[in-house]
Protein backbone atom coordinates (compact mmCIF):
# COMPACT_ATOMS: atom_id res chain seq x y z
CA UNK A 1 0.00 0.00 0.00
CA UNK A 2 2.86 2.79 0.86
CA UNK A 3 4.62 1.44 -2.15
CA UNK A 4 1.52 2.05 -4.40
CA UNK A 5 1.09 5.79 -2.76
CA UNK A 6 4.57 6.67 -3.51
CA UNK A 7 4.53 5.63 -6.83
CA UNK A 8 1.08 7.33 -7.21
CA UNK A 9 2.74 10.86 -5.98
CA UNK A 10 5.28 10.67 -8.48
CA UNK A 11 3.14 10.54 -11.10
CA UNK A 12 1.06 13.11 -9.66
CA UNK A 13 4.73 15.65 -9.66
CA UNK A 14 5.42 14.53 -13.22
CA UNK A 15 2.04 15.36 -14.76
CA UNK A 16 1.55 18.39 -13.01
CA UNK A 17 4.86 20.03 -14.02
CA UNK A 18 5.19 21.83 -17.55
CA UNK A 19 6.77 19.70 -20.31
CA UNK A 20 9.76 22.47 -20.24
CA UNK A 21 10.28 21.90 -16.48
CA UNK A 22 10.95 18.10 -16.91
CA UNK A 23 12.92 18.46 -19.86
CA UNK A 24 15.21 20.90 -18.37
CA UNK A 25 18.91 20.63 -19.83
CA UNK A 26 22.11 22.30 -20.50
CA UNK A 27 23.44 21.77 -24.05
CA UNK A 28 26.38 23.20 -26.67
CA UNK A 29 25.72 26.74 -27.61
CA UNK A 30 24.07 26.59 -31.39
CA UNK A 31 25.31 30.27 -31.31
CA UNK A 32 28.68 32.23 -29.94
CA UNK A 33 28.74 35.89 -29.96
CA UNK A 34 32.81 35.94 -30.66
CA UNK A 35 33.33 39.73 -30.47
CA UNK A 36 34.19 42.15 -30.64
CA UNK A 37 35.34 43.81 -27.35
CA UNK A 38 33.56 47.06 -26.61
CA UNK A 39 31.14 46.75 -29.53
CA UNK A 40 28.14 45.98 -27.95
CA UNK A 41 28.39 42.41 -27.14
CA UNK A 42 26.43 42.91 -23.85
CA UNK A 43 23.83 44.81 -25.69
CA UNK A 44 23.53 42.25 -28.32
CA UNK A 45 23.21 39.15 -25.70
CA UNK A 46 20.75 41.18 -23.42
CA UNK A 47 18.44 41.76 -26.04
CA UNK A 48 18.60 38.50 -27.89
CA UNK A 49 17.91 36.70 -24.24
CA UNK A 50 14.01 38.11 -24.22
CA UNK A 51 13.66 36.03 -27.34
CA UNK A 52 11.86 32.41 -26.19
CA UNK A 53 13.73 30.68 -28.72
CA UNK A 54 17.02 31.42 -26.79
CA UNK A 55 18.82 30.25 -23.35
CA UNK A 56 21.68 33.33 -22.84
CA UNK A 57 24.47 32.46 -21.02
CA UNK A 58 25.00 35.33 -18.15
CA UNK A 59 28.64 35.28 -18.08
CA UNK A 60 31.68 35.14 -20.26
CA UNK A 61 33.05 31.22 -20.28
CA UNK A 62 36.51 31.98 -21.85
CA UNK A 63 36.56 28.24 -22.79
CA UNK A 64 38.46 28.20 -26.21
CA UNK A 65 40.61 31.25 -25.09
CA UNK A 66 41.61 30.02 -21.92
CA UNK A 67 44.00 27.09 -20.83
CA UNK A 68 43.21 26.11 -17.86
CA UNK A 69 39.63 26.21 -18.76
CA UNK A 70 40.48 24.68 -21.91
CA UNK A 71 42.06 21.78 -20.59
CA UNK A 72 38.78 21.05 -18.38
CA UNK A 73 36.91 19.75 -21.40
CA UNK A 74 33.82 19.69 -23.33
CA UNK A 75 31.73 18.37 -20.25
CA UNK A 76 32.74 21.16 -18.57
CA UNK A 77 32.13 23.67 -21.17
CA UNK A 78 28.35 22.50 -21.51
CA UNK A 79 27.76 22.87 -17.88
CA UNK A 80 28.22 26.14 -17.93
CA UNK A 81 25.61 26.86 -20.44
CA UNK A 82 22.11 28.02 -19.18
CA UNK A 83 19.54 25.27 -18.03
CA UNK A 84 17.41 25.57 -21.31
CA UNK A 85 13.48 24.28 -22.04
CA UNK A 86 12.20 22.55 -24.43
CA UNK A 87 11.33 25.87 -26.28
CA UNK A 88 14.97 27.29 -26.03
CA UNK A 89 16.56 25.40 -28.48
CA UNK A 90 19.39 28.10 -29.19
CA UNK A 91 22.11 28.04 -26.44
CA UNK A 92 23.97 31.22 -26.92
CA UNK A 93 26.97 32.39 -24.99
CA UNK A 94 29.46 35.39 -26.18
CA UNK A 95 33.18 36.04 -25.04
CA UNK A 96 34.47 38.82 -27.09
CA UNK A 97 38.40 37.80 -26.55
CA UNK A 98 37.27 34.66 -28.88
CA UNK A 99 37.39 36.88 -31.77
CA UNK A 100 41.34 38.05 -31.41
CA UNK A 101 42.59 34.89 -29.63
CA UNK A 102 45.01 32.99 -31.88
CA UNK A 103 43.94 28.97 -30.65
CA UNK A 104 40.14 29.73 -30.67
CA UNK A 105 39.12 29.40 -33.86
CA UNK A 106 40.51 25.71 -34.57
CA UNK A 107 39.46 24.34 -31.24
CA UNK A 108 36.13 25.93 -31.80
CA UNK A 109 35.82 24.50 -35.33
CA UNK A 110 37.18 21.40 -33.66
CA UNK A 111 34.07 20.98 -30.55
CA UNK A 112 31.28 22.72 -32.59
CA UNK A 113 31.80 22.40 -36.54
CA UNK A 114 27.95 23.67 -37.42
CA UNK A 115 28.01 26.59 -34.77
CA UNK A 116 26.77 29.72 -35.83
CA UNK A 117 29.18 32.87 -35.03
CA UNK A 118 28.14 36.65 -34.48
CA UNK A 119 30.45 38.91 -35.16
CA UNK A 120 29.57 42.97 -34.13
CA UNK A 121 31.86 45.69 -34.96
CA UNK A 122 31.94 49.15 -34.58
CA UNK A 123 34.08 52.35 -36.20
CA UNK A 124 37.40 51.21 -35.14
CA UNK A 125 38.52 54.92 -33.79
CA UNK A 126 35.00 54.89 -31.73
CA UNK A 127 36.00 51.31 -30.25
CA UNK A 128 39.66 52.06 -29.12
CA UNK A 129 38.10 55.35 -27.24
CA UNK A 130 36.01 53.32 -25.51
CA UNK A 131 38.24 50.77 -24.46
CA UNK A 132 40.17 53.30 -23.32
CA UNK A 133 37.62 54.83 -21.17
CA UNK A 134 37.24 51.39 -19.73
CA UNK A 135 40.93 50.61 -19.04
CA UNK A 136 41.34 54.42 -17.55
CA UNK A 137 38.00 53.78 -15.14
CA UNK A 138 40.41 51.08 -13.18
CA UNK A 139 43.21 53.78 -12.49
CA UNK A 140 43.74 56.91 -10.38
CA UNK A 141 46.00 58.43 -12.67
CA UNK A 142 46.32 57.73 -16.34
CA UNK A 143 47.70 59.22 -19.46
CA UNK A 144 45.64 60.55 -21.89
CA UNK A 145 44.17 59.27 -25.61
CA UNK A 146 46.18 61.85 -27.21
CA UNK A 147 49.02 60.55 -25.56
CA UNK A 148 49.34 56.83 -25.63
CA UNK A 149 48.58 57.70 -29.79
CA UNK A 150 51.55 60.38 -29.86
CA UNK A 151 53.68 58.00 -28.60
CA UNK A 152 56.12 55.85 -30.98
CA UNK A 153 54.62 52.50 -31.11
CA UNK A 154 51.05 53.10 -30.73
CA UNK A 155 50.14 50.75 -33.07
CA UNK A 156 50.58 48.10 -30.91
CA UNK A 157 48.76 49.13 -27.62
CA UNK A 158 45.92 46.39 -27.71
CA UNK A 159 43.19 49.13 -27.71
CA UNK A 160 44.71 50.31 -31.08
CA UNK A 161 45.47 46.68 -32.65
CA UNK A 162 42.12 45.13 -32.17
CA UNK A 163 40.47 47.59 -34.49
CA UNK A 164 42.51 46.41 -37.60
CA UNK A 165 39.42 43.62 -37.23
CA UNK A 166 40.91 41.87 -41.15
CA UNK A 167 43.63 40.79 -38.82
CA UNK A 168 41.70 38.37 -37.07
CA UNK A 169 38.87 37.95 -39.85
CA UNK A 170 41.65 35.60 -41.92
CA UNK A 171 41.87 33.39 -39.08
CA UNK A 172 38.77 32.31 -38.76
CA UNK A 173 38.03 32.32 -42.08
CA UNK A 174 40.63 29.47 -41.83
CA UNK A 175 38.13 27.53 -40.55
CA UNK A 176 34.56 28.63 -41.04
CA UNK A 177 33.00 29.38 -43.83
CA UNK A 178 31.82 32.95 -44.49
CA UNK A 179 27.91 31.95 -44.66
CA UNK A 180 27.81 31.00 -41.01
CA UNK A 181 29.72 34.30 -39.68
CA UNK A 182 26.77 36.88 -39.10
CA UNK A 183 28.34 40.88 -39.16
CA UNK A 184 26.16 43.44 -36.59
CA UNK A 185 26.92 46.66 -37.33
CA UNK A 186 27.61 47.86 -33.94
CA UNK A 187 26.72 51.50 -34.31
CA UNK A 188 22.82 50.44 -35.86
CA UNK A 189 22.62 48.79 -32.82
CA UNK A 190 22.68 51.73 -30.67
CA UNK A 191 20.86 53.68 -33.20
CA UNK A 192 17.82 51.22 -34.58
CA UNK A 193 18.60 48.23 -32.39
CA UNK A 194 15.27 46.10 -34.21
CA UNK A 195 16.97 46.22 -37.50
CA UNK A 196 19.78 44.06 -36.19
CA UNK A 197 18.30 42.27 -34.47
CA UNK A 198 15.74 41.20 -37.38
CA UNK A 199 19.10 40.13 -39.10
CA UNK A 200 20.24 38.09 -36.25
CA UNK A 201 17.23 36.23 -35.83
CA UNK A 202 16.63 35.29 -39.43
CA UNK A 203 20.43 33.84 -39.10
CA UNK A 204 19.77 32.02 -36.36
CA UNK A 205 16.53 30.90 -38.01
CA UNK A 206 14.02 31.74 -34.74
CA UNK A 207 11.05 33.85 -35.29
CA UNK A 208 11.22 37.85 -35.44
CA UNK A 209 9.94 37.91 -31.74
CA UNK A 210 12.17 41.21 -30.74
CA UNK A 211 10.75 44.04 -33.06
CA UNK A 212 11.12 48.05 -32.24
CA UNK A 213 8.35 48.25 -29.91
CA UNK A 214 10.33 46.04 -27.66
CA UNK A 215 13.02 48.97 -27.30
CA UNK A 216 13.34 52.58 -25.81
CA UNK A 217 15.64 54.86 -25.60
CA UNK A 218 17.30 55.93 -22.19
CA UNK A 219 18.16 60.10 -21.88
CA UNK A 220 20.88 58.90 -18.93
CA UNK A 221 22.55 56.31 -20.44
CA UNK A 222 23.32 58.96 -23.49
CA UNK A 223 20.73 57.50 -25.43
CA UNK A 224 21.94 53.70 -25.57
CA UNK A 225 18.91 51.80 -25.96
CA UNK A 226 17.06 49.48 -23.38
CA UNK A 227 14.95 46.65 -23.93
CA UNK A 228 11.47 46.75 -22.62
CA UNK A 229 11.60 44.20 -19.39
CA UNK A 230 13.19 44.18 -15.85
CA UNK A 231 16.83 45.44 -15.58
CA UNK A 232 16.04 46.28 -19.23
CA UNK A 233 19.08 48.72 -19.36
CA UNK A 234 22.67 47.86 -19.01
CA UNK A 235 24.45 48.91 -16.13
CA UNK A 236 26.47 51.73 -14.82
CA UNK A 237 29.62 50.96 -16.88
CA UNK A 238 27.66 51.96 -20.74
CA UNK A 239 27.49 55.32 -21.77
CA UNK A 240 30.09 56.48 -19.89
CA UNK A 241 31.50 60.27 -21.58
CA UNK A 242 34.26 59.98 -24.07
CA UNK A 243 36.91 62.15 -23.64
CA UNK A 244 37.93 65.23 -25.79
CA UNK A 245 40.15 63.65 -28.55
CA UNK A 246 42.31 66.11 -30.76
CA UNK A 247 41.58 66.45 -34.80
CA UNK A 248 45.27 65.48 -34.86
CA UNK A 249 44.88 61.89 -33.39
CA UNK A 250 41.37 61.62 -35.03
CA UNK A 251 42.52 61.74 -38.50
CA UNK A 252 45.55 59.72 -37.27
CA UNK A 253 43.52 57.06 -36.48
CA UNK A 254 41.29 57.31 -39.45
CA UNK A 255 44.06 56.94 -41.52
CA UNK A 256 45.24 53.84 -39.79
CA UNK A 257 42.80 51.76 -40.06
CA UNK A 258 41.67 53.14 -43.73
CA UNK A 259 43.67 49.98 -45.39
CA UNK A 260 42.48 47.45 -42.67
CA UNK A 261 39.16 48.68 -43.10
CA UNK A 262 38.87 48.21 -46.71
CA UNK A 263 40.84 44.57 -46.76
CA UNK A 264 37.93 43.99 -43.57
CA UNK A 265 35.10 44.74 -45.84
CA UNK A 266 36.21 42.83 -48.79
CA UNK A 267 37.18 39.72 -46.80
CA UNK A 268 33.53 40.17 -45.00
CA UNK A 269 31.39 41.10 -47.96
CA UNK A 270 29.81 43.65 -46.17
CA UNK A 271 29.03 47.52 -46.37
CA UNK A 272 28.51 48.77 -43.59
CA UNK A 273 28.77 52.99 -43.31
CA UNK A 274 31.26 53.48 -41.45
CA UNK A 275 33.61 51.07 -43.40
Amino acid sequence: MILVLVIVCILSTIISSSPSEVTNSQQFPKAIIIGVKKCGTRALLKFLSVHPAIAASSQEVHFFDTPKNFRLGSDWYRNQMPIATTNQYVTIEKTPHYFIDRHTPKRLAHLLPDVKLILILRDPVIRAISDYVQIKSRHEYYPTFDEFISMKNFTRWTPIKIGCYAIYLRRWLKYFPLERIHFVDGENLIQRPWEELQHVQKFLNISNDIRQENFYFNSNKRGFPCIKQPNGCLGSSKGRQHPFISDITRAKLKNLYSTCNRQFKQLAQINFPWL
